[in-house]
C-alpha cells in the first residue's frame, strides 16, 4: 500500500518584485531542506545558486527560474523559507563603538525589495550603445565554471549577464548569439567611464534591503545597520 504525500499544496501567495505577478508557493520539505543543507555546508556558490532554483521550480506554481531575475530568486527564495522554519533569523552583530556581539532579531517578512527600474540603454560613444536588463541566475550559471574566481571575475560575471545588446546606427547584436571571447573582447575595448556607466547599471540593482537598529548590550551605543542583499540575511 502507497503512503500518502503530506504538504504538497501550495498555500501562500507571493508577488513577482519584477512584474508584479503573483503565484502560489508551499514550504519546502525535507527533500528540498537536505539539498539546501549539503549545498550550504559546500559553501560552493554554483551549488547553492542551483539548490536555490531547485527549491523554487519545485516550491512555486508556474516559476519559471530561467526568466526570474537575481532578485526574483532572492526574494521568492526569502518568502520560502520564512514559510518553511520561519519567519524570524536571530543574527550577532557586532557594537560599531566597542565590538560587542549584539542578539538581534530579523523578519524575513519585513524585508523590503529596492526600486525595479528595468531595462537601461547606455550610450557608448555616439555610434554605439548597449542595452543592459536584469540578469538572471541561469545567465550567470552560464559563465561560471568549477574553477574558484575571485570577487572581480564573479562581478565580470553579472556584468556581462546583463549586457542583453549591442546597438549601432545599422544593427542590433544580440549577445546571446555571440561567444564568451567576442564579448570580453568588447567589454576589454571600453574607456573606464563606458565600463563604469555600464558597472552602474549593476550596482543600482534592486536588492533585499533591512534597517538593524539596536542599543548596544555593552556599551549602550544606538546601532544602525543597514542590511542588502541575500548573503547579508542568511
Amino acid at each position: 500500500m502507497a503512503l500518502p504525500s503530506l504538504n504538497a499544496s501550495p498555500a501562500y501567495e507571493l508577488t513577482v518584485p519584477s512584474t508584479g505577478e503573483q503565484l502560489k508557493f508551499r514550504p519546502f520539505l525535507v527533500k528540498e531542506q537536505k539539498i539546501l543543507m549539503l549545498a550550504n555546508e559546500s559553501q560552493d556558490k554554483k551549488q547553492i545558486i542551483n539548490a536555490m532554483l531547485n527549491t523554487i521550480t519545485s516550491c512555486v506554481d508556474g516559476a519559471d527560474t530561467n526568466n526570474l531575475t537575481t532578485f526574483d530568486v532572492d526574494y521568492i527564495f526569502t518568502q520560502i523559507r520564512a514559510k518553511s522554519v520561519g519567519e524570524k533569523i536571530e543574527f550577532k552583530f557586532p557594537c560599531k563603538q566597542c565590538e560587542s556581539p549584539n542578539e538581534t532579531m530579523v523578519n524575513l517578512e519585513e524585508l523590503k525589495m529596492g526600486e525595479v527600474k528595468g531595462e537601461k540603454i547606455v550610450e557608448l560613444n555616439d555610434k554605439v550603445s548597449v542595452k543592459l536588463k536584469y540578469p538572471s541566475y541561469s545567465n550567470i550559471l552560464r559563465s561560471m565554471t568549477d574553477k574558484v574566481k575571485s570577487e572581480t571575475e564573479m562581478a565580470m560575471d553579472v556584468i556581462i549577464a546583463c549586457m542583453d545588446s549591442v546597438l549601432t546606427d545599422e544593427e542590433n547584436i544580440s549577445l546571446k548569439h555571440e561567444t564568451k571571447d567576442e564579448i570580453n573582447k568588447f567589454v576589454d575595448s571600453m574607456s573606464g567611464k563606458q565600463f563604469e556607466e555600464v558597472s552602474k547599471f549593476v550596482q543600482d540593482m534592486p536588492q533585499l534591503e533591512h534597517t538593524v537598529k539596536f542599543n548596544c548590550v555593552s556599551c549602550g551605543h544606538q546601532n544602525k545597520l543597514e542590511l542588502k542583499g541575500l548573503d547579508d540575511f542568511f
